[in-house]
């Protein structure tokens, strides 16, 4: 049994893993043993040699992914962007870009920006620089009490997803999706601090500040390596 934050269980309830239930813990009984999630790697044991990077092992509602897929662009490299993690965190300080700073991935011939922020930091969308343009989703895009049911959907039709060290970040390593995270010098402890692979996500790349609190240097990178790597956004 994994009981979640009530917000999650939609999404967690997806994958369907065998012999495992999902709730949000308000009426959990029946069990012999419990143990906190994060305590599973002492137990088990996990090391940073075995960490189990099986991915994908959360999914989409297939009927969500068919909707979205009717809406996005499909003749774009669509990349969807978080840029602000919550501010009452204890690792937030430091750790969100300004949305501003994206616009060198914007420059790049051929690619859609999709917002896939909410709540917090929209009020940058209102100033955003010249000739940057960032597509946003409308009122319907995870509206109710079910927590990322709709990112989720939204991902599964995404080309790359660039994101602060967030829980986006986490859900696009966990639904095996092409996830680049942007990185403070000195970021949460899972990232580790020298590595571009992530040991959690076979599928993520990790871009670092060489300089505190520098983040335009992080995109201009990522706009070179996307020109190098995608032939359809190599500048015209």
């Amino acid at each position: 049994m994994l009981a979640v934050q009530p917000p999650l269980v939609g999404l967690m309830s997806v994958a369907h893993w065998p012999n495992v239930t999902v709730n949000n813990g308000a009426e959990l009984r029946g069990f012999d043993f419990e143990i906190p999630l994060m305590s599973l790697p002492a137990a088990l044991p996990i090391t940073a040699e075995n960490i189990p990077a099986d991915v994908p092992y959360l999914a989409a509602d297939p009927r969500r992914v068919a909707a979205w897929r009717s809406r996005l662009p499909r003749d774009k490299f669509n990349i969807g962007l978080v840029w602000q993690g919550r501010p009452d965190q204890k690792i937030d300080p430091g750790r969100s870009f300004p949305l501003r700073s994206c616009a060198p991935l914007s420059q790049l011939p051929g690619v859609r920006l999709i917002s896939l922020q909410k709540h917090h930091g929209l009020e940058q969308l209102s100033d955003l620089p010249p000739g940057m343009q960032l597509d946003v989703l409308g009122a319907d895009f995870d509206p109710g009490p079910d927590a990322f049911v709709d990112t989720a959907a939204v991902m599964l039709n995404l080309d790359l997803i660039v994101t602060v060290d967030s829980a986006t970040a986490h859900l696009g390593g966990a639904l095996a999706r092409p996830t680049w995270i942007a990185l403070k010098q000195v970021p949460d402890w899972r990232w580790g601090l020298h590595d571009e692979v992530s040991p959690w996500y076979p599928t993520a790349r990790l871009f670092r500040q060489r300089t505190a609190g520098e983040w335009d240097d992080i995109f201009t990178r990522m706009a070179e390596e996307l020109a190098r790597a995608v032939p359809m956004l190599r500048a015209r």
